[in-house]
């Protein structure tokens, strides 16, 4: 059970994520402390990641506090949240060793791979996929990284998925269209 101090009414919903999660629990409390209302402050935008969504309803939301960073998607169940671990890059792919395992016949087997950089934020690279890898309709060169901005459309062939940010992002502006 989590013994966080609650600064007024409880979202349930929150605490029964953070409940379900309890490496990222350990992790948010571990860099944010022991204060409810702040380590909520980096669960609600993961809550609400569905009703941002305005292209697909797919969506992969990653979070930040700076140091740690995780995804949260729903594309390996429309109807659920996956977490990913604590990590700096997540691998996508048909391959159940991926972080995001897309089970379709048009995705490769190590797709793409999402990475974070602490002070320059979040991006993308394609690894050689047969059919490819798309932000905002733009297809990847393979193998170069391309960052990415709150709101960004990602494609895995013909699979649309849109890309939240949220937590610390500030520094992420400044770098988020520098392709390498």
């Amino acid at each position: 059970m989590l013994n966080l101090k609650s600064s007024g009414q409880v979202d349930l919903r929150t605490h029964l994520f953070l409940e379900q999660n309890p490496s990222i629990s350990e992790s948010l409390i571990e860099e944010l402390g022991q204060n409810f209302s702040q380590v909520a402050t980096f669960i609600e935008p993961i809550l609400n990641a569905p009703s941002r969504c305005e292209i697909s309803s797919n969506y992969i939301q990653a979070v930040t506090t700076g140091r740690t960073a995780f995804l949260t998607t729903n594309l390996t169940n429309s109807q659920s949240t996956q977490v990913t671990g604590v990590a700096s890059s997540w691998l996508i792919g048909r391959s159940s060793n991926c972080a995001i395992a897309i089970l379709e016949k048009s995705i490769s087997r190590c797709h793409a791979v999402i990475g974070h950089h602490p002070h320059e934020g979040f991006c993308i690279m394609d690894l050689g996929s047969s059919n490819g890898t798309y932000v905002n309709r733009s297809k990847l060169v393979p193998l170069q990284q391309r960052f990415l901005k709150d709101g960004d459309l990602i494609e895995f062939n013909k699979i649309r998925t849109e890309f939240f940010i949220s937590g610390c992002v500030a520094s992420q502006s400044a770098a988020s269209d520098t392709h390498y």
